[in-house]
This record gives structure tokens, C-alpha cells and sequence, in this order.
């Protein structure tokens, strides 16, 4: 009868396979069992003693008997091992003071097949397209991170780093392949699949943008767009890049086709429901509008303001973000019904809006933004946040121009 093979998966999961039996760290069990045989795995190269498993297990709370609680717990682990067991399988070996993974079962871990792969891939130069199947199959082999479940372990901290780096670099000498070819929906496909792995990685949120803009997806690129500037203002407090913020002027300037039928034109203008309360767009739109507000105003005489709404604390400082989240997004709604259906606004930075308010004067502008802040004022209960604002006139156009 020939030898079955034993399947170990390690990225994104820990489970062990034999033929169509299965056992993973998705079961109740102890999570010493799963640390011991994991670390076993892990360096089934060579023989670990007695008093490294001790350490491993037992450094930061001791035991009076440590050698006895490691004998029942490896009595334990190869009791959870026997629901794999064909033809009487020895998964750890014994010898004198030391345990090892029985390296004479065949055995396949996802692990070692990722790293395989994508170096077999780096060494084929001179054929993309095979080098291109090489790293597509590493990549649909990495199915998460090291042993997530047991990520906070020392052990397991730097192989995680280690492979986690080794597939973003995959994915990104994927990405440069996939672009020669033009092939921009499966680049979008591996962006997807690698920002569930790495939610904040800018440069996954960057291709996988122009993907779907190069797909001619416009209206999926923007909205992408919106969803990665809003996570990193939340989770860092920090704007978009130049180059991510080049790329949403690139997109939402890109020409139409040709099209003949004004009345379709106009269709395709409209909104497609009525809409109520103040018009919010991105900056990149909010500056080509106020540099025709100005050109317009410089000519008419028109009165319009500037506006900068901030949250802070009493001291002055930036809120912690948890809390700065809530009151942007309060302070957002108070200002979207607290402005006409004409009145544009737009997210400056993390913690501010800027408004554009086409008033007749002055005092008129702070009536507006005393409203604003008393809505903002009854739907704050947090008196560590306070609402400043400042009002400008809008000054003219440059005057290169």
C-alpha cells in the first residue's frame, strides 16, 4: 500500500491533512496542543529538546512539574493526531531528551510550496508568461498570513514578517507582468484578494484602482477612491499621495466616447433622484469649483465665503482618531442638512471640512456657521471635542492666469 502524503497548511490556517481526514485549529482544543505541534512543523528539520518546548510553553508562567506537563501534553497532541492516522503513522518522534516531526512521512506544507514557487518564478528570465504561472500559482496557494491564530507568539512574529513581505512582493512582480500584458481585470483580481490581506498597503489600493480604471470601470475607480482616502484618514489620519491623488485627476478627466445625442448627454448629466442637503464631492473637485466660483465672482461682484470647519480637544490638539471619527462623521451630516442643495463642501483633512458659502455678506456666513455648529453642539456629547471655524471671502483667481 503506498504511503499517504500529509497536507499542512499554514497560511491562513493550521491544518493537517490525510487523505479525506482532517483535523485544524478551528476545533476547541488547547491552544498549547496547537503551539506545540505548529512549532514541531515549523522546524520538522531538526530535533527540539525538552527545555526548549519548556520555554516555549511555560517562560512566562512556570510550572512545579514541567517536564511531567509537557509528557501530558504531547500524550494530548498525538491523541488529536490519531483521527489522521492511516496504517499505524508516526507524526513526532521521540529520542532521548528531544522531539521532532517524523521527516520520513511525505509531506507537503503550503509554506514551503509558496516560497518554492515564487523563487522558482524570480529564476525564469527569459519566458514571462512562464514565470507569470509560476508566481500565479504561489499566489493562489498564500491564502492568509503565517498561522494568524498564533500570530502573537515569538516564535511565529518573524515568519510571519517574512512571508507576508515575500507576497507583497509577489503580488507586485505580478501586477508589473499582468500590466505588459494590459490584462488590467486580473490585475483588479489580485488587488482584491491581496488588500483582504493587507488592508493598508497604499499601493495595493493604488493598482488595484488603476486597474479599474484601465478596465473601464470609471465609476468603480472613484468609488475605490473614496474608500481608501476615507480608511486612511480614519486609521492613520493621513490624506491621499500625490500619486494617488494624481490618479483621481487623471481618471475623472478622462474623455467620454463620442457621442452625438445631446439629450443623451443630458441624460447621462442628471441626477438620478432628487437629491436634498448640501452637495459633498472629493477636494481634487471642490478646488476646480472654487477656482470657477472665483473667476465667476471676480466678474460679477458676487459675494462668496471660504469656510474651515476643525474638530480638535479644549487644548487645541487632534482628537484620538476613535473619537475623531465620530465627530467627523456627525459633523458631516450636521453640515449636509444644514446647507442648501446648491452649497458644495468637501473633507480637507483628517479633521477638518472646507465649505463654500454664496452669501451676501459676512455676517450672514457666520449665521450659517453658528447653525452649523449648534446642531454639531446637540449631537456632541463628548466634551472633549469642540467644533472651530474660520471665515474668508474667496480671493481671486491667480494672477498668471
Amino acid at each position: 500500500m503506498s504511503e499517504q502524503v500529509v497536507y499542512v497548511n499554514m497560511l491562513g490556517e493550521f491544518a493537517i491533512r490525510v487523505g479525506d481526514k482532517i483535523i485544524s485549529d478551528q476545533a476547541n482544543h488547547s491552544k498549547k496542543m496547537w503551539n506545540i505541534l505548529e512549532y514541531l512543523i515549523a522546524f520538522r528539520k531538526k530535533e527540539i529538546s525538552q527545555n526548549d518546548l519548556i520555554d516555549l510553553l511555560w517562560e512566562d508562567e512556570g510550572s512545579t512539574n514541567p517536564n511531567g506537563a509537557l509528557k501530558t501534553l504531547m500524550h494530548r497532541v498525538r491523541n488529536l493526531l490519531k483521527a489522521l492516522e492511516a496504517d499505524d503513522m508516526n507524526f513526532i518522534v521521540q529520542s532521548r531528551r528531544t522531539y521532532a516531526w517524523n521527516n520520513s512521512l511525505p509531506c507537503i506544507v503550503d509554506a514551503d510550496e509558496f516560497e518554492m514557487l515564487y523563487k522558482e518564478g524570480l529564476a525564469i528570465t527569459d519566458n514571462d508568461d512562464l514565470r507569470l504561472a509560476k508566481f500565479r500559482k504561489a499566489i493562489s496557494i498564500y491564502k492568509g498570513d503565517f498561522l494568524p491564530k498564533t500570530s502573537h507568539e515569538t516564535w511565529v512574529v518573524p515568519l510571519a514578517a517574512y512571508y507576508h513581505t515575500m507576497y507583497l512582493k509577489l503580488v507586485k512582480d505580478t501586477i508589473e507582468l499582468l500590466t505588459k500584458k494590459q490584462e488590467f481585470e486580473d490585475i483588479a483580481n489580485i488587488c482584491w484578494q491581496a488588500i483582504t490581506i493587507d488592508q493598508f498597503d497604499e499601493d495595493l489600493h493604488y493598482q488595484l484602482i488603476y486597474a479599474l480604471y484601465r478596465s473601464n470601470n470609471q465609476h468603480a475607480a472613484l468609488k475605490q477612491y473614496s474608500t481608501t482616502t476615507d480608511l486612511f484618514f480614519e486609521k492613520f489620519g493621513i490624506t491621499p499621495s500625490e500619486k494617488l491623488q494624481s490618479l483621481y485627476k487623471e481618471i475623472v478627466k478622462t474623455s467620454k466616447d463620442i457621442e452625438t445625442d445631446l439629450n443623451t448627454i443630458k441624460d447621462n448629466l442628471r441626477e438620478q433622484q432628487k437629491k436634498t442637503g448640501a452637495f459633498y464631492c472629493e477636494y481634487e473637485f471642490f478646488k476646480d469649483i472654487y477656482r470657477l466660483e472665483a473667476r465667476s465672482a471676480e466678474r460679477t461682484g458676487n459675494s462668496i465665503y471660504l469656510c474651515l470647519m476643525t474638530i480638535t480637544t479644549p487644548s487645541g490638539n487632534q482628537p484620538p482618531l476613535n473619537n475623531l471619527k465620530k465627530a467627523m462623521d456627525k459633523l458631516k451630516s450636521c453640515i449636509f442638512n444644514s446647507l442648501r442643495s446648491s452649497d458644495i463642501f468637501s473633507r480637507y483633512s483628517v479633521s477638518q471640512y472646507i465649505l463654500m458659502l454664496p452669501t451676501t455678506s459676512y455676517e450672514s456666513g457666520e449665521r450659517v456657521l453658528k447653525r452649523i455648529a449648534g446642531e454639531f453642539q446637540k449631537s456632541n456629547s463628548n466634551d472633549r471635542i469642540i467644533l472651530q471655524y474660520k471665515l474668508q471671502p474667496l480671493e481671486p483667481v491667480s494672477k498668471t492666469e
